[in-house]
């Protein structure tokens, strides 16, 4: 199932938004929104910082998309909850971004990287060597493709090459830390 690009709500966009991970966490089984905020908060609050407000318009929007589909639930205690299940094409959208490779940016890799590490390792940890392999190949053609921007830039635009250099060391460093916490653990989490 492909993802359609007309909704507004890309997966390569150039800042991530938390939409994929909590349609991936939903995978597992539906969830009510308090139980979705638990779980993100915790297990993810290193790396997303969303408020419950933040969750529940994610989860508006989500719904609005025909992602995700929303239904009151009676509570042991209190209020009814609305319990989110994921539709067919909330289900394809989550298990499209749950597998691919994050695009070469640090950022981005910061956020998406642990997260879908995360979740692979909850849902299908069989996949995370493979998904490591593809993750590394996509870091290093981002940096061939920077390389390449770089010796293109004119001479006597020296900030322009600056700013590139820059970029260069980031996802250069980024590399040496990928292969070296994936070495350390031995491809397992």
């Amino acid at each position: 199932m492909s993802i359609d690009r007309n909704v507004g709500f890309n997966p390569m966009r150039r800042s991530p938004t938390p939409e994929y991970p909590l349609l991936a966490l939903l995978l597992e089984r539906p969830m009510h929104g308090y139980e979705l905020h638990r779980v993100f908060s915790q297990d993810l609050g290193g790396i997303w910082h969303l408020s419950q407000s933040q969750l529940y318009a994610s989860l508006a929007r989500l719904e609005a998309r025909g992602w995700v589909k929303g239904h009151e639930e009676a509570a042991e205690r209190g209020l009814p909850r609305r319990v989110f299940a994921l539709t067919a094409q909330g289900r394809g959208a989550a298990e499209e971004w749950l597998y691919q490779p994050s695009r070469c940016s640090v950022q981005i890799i910061r956020l998406e990287l642990p997260t879908r590490l995360y979740l692979l390792k909850r849902l299908a940890p069989q996949a995370i060597p493979d998904f490591l392999a593809r993750q590394r190949t996509e870091i290093l053609r981002g940096l061939e493709r920077l390389r390449a921007q770089c010796q293109d830039i004119p001479d006597h635009q020296p900030y322009n090459r600056m700013a590139c250099s820059l970029r260069i060391h980031q996802v250069e460093s980024l590399l040496a830390w990928f292969d070296q916490t994936f070495s350390d653990i031995g491809g397992s989490l």
